[in-house]
């Protein structure tokens, strides 16, 4: 059965065995190898958020955050790069000639992306882009970056209409480009996060995209708030990767000896802490996919998420986050001197954990916003 009569779901067990096979390849070489890549390619891995006449799956939020979560349990770097290359959405904001620009070559663009801004100066035909992105996963191995810069006038930031600085989105293709090779990272080395250096590039007005206004495609998948599409993607892989923690310490248990005679497994400590740690990991689970399955049924109504279901959606992240966070030390700590081993799957576990969960989607200030919010209060953080 092909990946598309069976859907998306089945992505992570169909790759399974390649991503498991790649491990020590991606740790030594700080990127996704060239031959793993073109499996995830030719899976359809990367169109997951791309409209369907392109050849993707347009699945709804809560299925993708599902995939994510899959592969989260594989490999943390592979989940990350699989996120992080879900930019097919990017085809229902941008008009026809640029579509047809960036899917030339068939349905399977790869994007990398950053989020820092950058500066974008108004010219004939289109926009001067220039600006210094830093750790941009899965850059080396990418068709196209799509960033986030603000468009200045005469100096300074340029309004909307509504008050508010003008951010876009700007695609440039690979030759654009300049990648600095300073991804010397302690976990997740397999993302290949590297930074980028643009220097006034023109960017054609084909090829930028907005946020303040209908995307182009109005279907459910696009109706609502774009950035719902690309924030929570984090979240399930580190959901992923802290119930893959469980799953090995379960594994080591049988065998593990403690100084209290007995095995782990024995322990009435590791079996509370386990029980613990799963039950609390299916909640943070369950909360992040029903966040999102309200993103998804304001876009089959035709409406756009409104704001108190957006801080919904961060404050699952934010809890998925705590949650994630503390079973990762508890499997660490269950795990004793072998959570230290080069080679075990925790050690490498926590590692890429931790890194993870230091992107800046899951960061305090969200679940403050998310709190002010619920008082009636601006939330106050850019693109909430």
């Amino acid at each position: 059965m092909s990946t598309y009569e069976s859907g998306p779901l089945r992505l992570p067990e169909l790759l399974s065995a390649s991503v498991k096979a790649a491990a020590e390849e991606m740790e030594a070489g700080r990127d996704l190898p060239e031959k793993l890549m073109q499996e995830l390619r030719d899976s359809g891995a990367f169109r997951l958020l791309t409209p369907r006449e392109l050849g993707g799956f347009e699945a709804p939020l809560e299925t993708v955050l599902k995939v994510y979560e899959g592969f989260g349990r594989l490999d943390a770097s592979v989940a990350w790069v699989v996120w992080n290359t879900n930019w097919g959405f990017l085809a229902a904001l941008l008009g026809e000639a640029g579509t047809a620009r960036v899917w030339a070559d068939g349905p399977d663009p790869i994007f990398a992306n950053a989020d820092q801004p950058g500066t974008a100066v108004v010219t004939e035909g289109g926009y001067r882009l220039s600006g210094t992105w830093k750790r941009v996963s899965g850059v080396d191995r990418a068709d196209w970056l799509v960033v986030v810069a603000v468009v200045a006038e005469d100096g300074s930031p340029r309004l909307t209409q509504a008050g508010t600085p003008d951010v876009r989105l700007f695609a440039l293709s690979r030759d654009q480009l300049s990648v600095l090779d300073t991804g010397d990272v302690s976990g997740m080395l397999g993302t290949g996060s590297n930074t980028v250096v643009v220097d006034d590039v023109l960017v054609p007005d084909e090829l930028v995209a907005r946020f303040d206004v209908p995307a182009r495609t109005q279907r459910p998948l696009y109706h609502g708030f774009i950035p719902a599409l690309v924030f929570p993607g984090c979240s399930a892989v580190v959901l992923g990767v802290a119930q893959s923690a469980v799953d090995e310490i379960v594994a080591l248990a049988t065998s593990k000896s403690t100084f209290t005679g007995g095995t782990l497994a024995e322990s009435a400590r590791a079996q509370a802490t386990v029980a613990r740690s799963e039950a609390a990991l299916q909640a943070a689970r369950l909360l992040l996919l029903s966040a999102a399955a309200t993103v998804d049924a304001a876009g089959e109504k035709g409406e756009p998420a409104t704001l108190d279901q957006r801080a919904a959606l961060h404050a699952a992240m934010c809890h998925a986050t705590e949650v994630s966070r503390e079973v990762l030390v508890a499997m660490y700590e269950l795990g004793g001197s072998a959570s230290i081993d080069r080679g075990n799957p925790v050690e490498r576990l926590f590692r890429d954990g931790m890194v993870a969960l230091q992107h800046a989607n899951h960061f305090a200030p969200f679940l403050e916003a998310a709190g002010r919010v619920r008082f009636g209060f601006d939330p106050g953080v850019p693109l909430f």
